[in-house]
C-alpha cells in the first residue's frame, strides 16, 4: 500500500496499512492478555489489560496525526502562551534600555536521553526563537551554557543558526556571550547574577529540568529589575519559578511553547495527540463517577 510523503519533510512518517495495521495487532494482543491473565494468573494481573486498551488509544490517535502531517492536512491551532508574547516585549525593551538578554538552561538543565529529553528539544526551540529575536531587534544575547559537555555543540549550533537566519552571525560574539562555568549549581548561580550587576540584565529566561536551587539566580535577575521568564515540567522545581518570574510555561507549557514557536509539525502532533489521551481519561472520570452514583461498581469492573 502506498505511503504518504510529507513535503515539509521529506521522508517517509506513516503508511495507511501501519494505520490499520497497528492498532488490529494490538486489539488482538489485548483478547491475548486476557486470555493469559484468565488462564494463567501467576504471569499476569488481568486488570491490567485496561492500561493496555489506553495505550492503544495513544498509538492511534499519534499515528491519526501522523498521517495528517504526511498528507500536509491542518493540525491543530495551538493558544496564544502569554509567556512568548512577553519575548518579544523583552527582547524589545533590552534594545530600548541598551541590556542583555540572559537566557540559560540551568547548570544540568539539558538532558540528551531519558525522561526529560523532550523538555530539553522545546527549550532548544525556545532558544532559537530568543537568539533569532535578538538578532532580528539588535539586541545583545547572553546565553549561559550548561555543564553537560555533550550539548554544547547542540546549544551552540541552536544560537548561530538563529543569528545566520537574520544574515547577522558576524554580530554575535562567541567567546564574549557563550559562557561556560563548569559543574556545579551554586557557582553556576553566582556567575550569572555576577553578569547580572556588571553587565546588565533587561530579560532572563530560564527553562529545563532544573534543581530547586535556581531561586537563587532567578531572583538576581528579578532584583536587577529584568523581566523574568521560565518554566519547567519538573514538578517539584516549580514553586521557584512561581515565586520568582514574570510569565510562566507551567508544566507542559514548557512543551507546548517548543512547538508554537517552531512551528514543528510533528511536535504539535504530539501535543494534539496528549490532548486526546486527556479528554479520554476525563470522559472515563465522568463516566465513572456517574456509575457510582447509581450504585454500579465501577472501580472492580476495572479491575475485574
Amino acid at each position: 500500500m502506498k505511503a504518504f510523503r510529507s513535503s515539509r519533510s521529506g521522508s517517509v512518517t506513516v503508511s495507511a496499512l501501519e494505520f490499520i495495521v497497528v492498532p488490529a495487532v494490538l486489539f488482538f494482543a489485548w483478547v491475548y492478555i486476557d486470555y493469559i491473565s484468565t488462564t494463567h494468573p501467576f504471569i499476569l494481573n488481568k486488570g491490567r489489560y485496561w492500561d493496555l486498551g489506553f495505550f492503544m488509544f495513544m498509538i492511534s490517535s499519534i499515528l491519526f496525526y501522523l498521517s495528517r502531517v504526511a498528507k500536509g492536512a491542518p493540525l491543530p491551532k495551538l493558544r496564544t502562551i502569554a509567556a512568548i508574547e512577553a519575548i518579544r516585549e523583552g527582547v524589545g525593551r533590552a534594545v530600548e534600555i541598551r541590556k542583555p538578554v540572559h537566557f540559560s538552561f540551568g547548570s544540568t538543565g539539558v538532558t540528551l536521553t531519558g525522561t526529560y529529553t523532550g523538555e530539553t528539544l522545546a527549550g532548544l526551540g525556545v532558544l532559537g526563537y530568543t537568539a533569532g529575536l535578538c538578532a532580528e531587534l539588535g539586541a545583545r544575547f547572553i546565553f549561559h551554557m550548561p555543564a553537560v559537555p555533550a550539548a554544547i555543540p547542540l546549544l551552540q549550533g541552536t544560537v548561530l543558526e538563529a543569528y545566520a537566519k537574520e544574515g547577522k552571525l558576524e554580530e554575535f560574539d562567541q567567546k564574549r556571550d557563550l559562557r561556560y562555568y563548569g559543574g556545579g549549581m551554586m557557582v553556576y548561580c553566582a556567575a550569572m547574577a555576577s553578569s547580572f550587576m556588571t553587565e546588565g540584565v533587561a530579560m532572563k529566561i530560564m527553562m529545563g529540568s532544573q534543581p530547586t536551587c535556581i531561586y537563587v539566580a532567578l531572583e538576581a535577575a528579578r532584583l536587577q529589575g529584568a523581566i523574568v521568564i521560565g518554566g519547567t515540567s519538573r514538578w517539584t522545581a516549580m514553586y521557584s519559578f512561581v515565586l520568582t518570574c514574570d510569565y510562566l510555561f507551567i508544566g507542559e507549557e514548557v512543551f507546548a511553547a517548543g512547538a508554537k514557536v517552531t512551528g514543528n509539525p510533528f511536535m504539535i502532533s504530539s501535543l494534539a495527540s496528549e490532548e486526546l489521551g486527556k479528554y479520554f481519561a476525563e470522559a472515563l472520570l465522568f463516566i465513572g463517577a456517574l456509575l457510582m452514583l447509581v450504585g454500579f461498581e465501577f472501580i472492580k469492573f476495572l479491575k475485574n
